[in-house]
């Protein structure tokens, strides 16, 4: 007779494998928020630099772009 398969412990595993996927994900996401925020951080740092460096306003950089 052939071997009756036991979905409920196949299911859990899945189910087991899944969440633990789901959490690695997380995981990985919030690293990923962490290193867009220090990125935008260092960015806006360089640039309120090269702005009172070479003396220019906000005003003045808006002026640019929306040209």
């Amino acid at each position: 007779m052939a071997r009756k398969a036991n979905y409920e412990e196949k299911i859990s595993a899945i189910e087991a494998k899944i969440e633990k996927k789901q959490n690695e994900l997380k995981a990985l996401k919030s690293q990923l928020n962490d290193l867009k925020a220090k990125k935008a951080d260092g960015d806006y740092k360089d640039l309120t630099d090269y702005m009172l460096a070479n003396n220019i306003s906000a005003e003045e950089v808006l002026a640019k772009i929306k040209n």
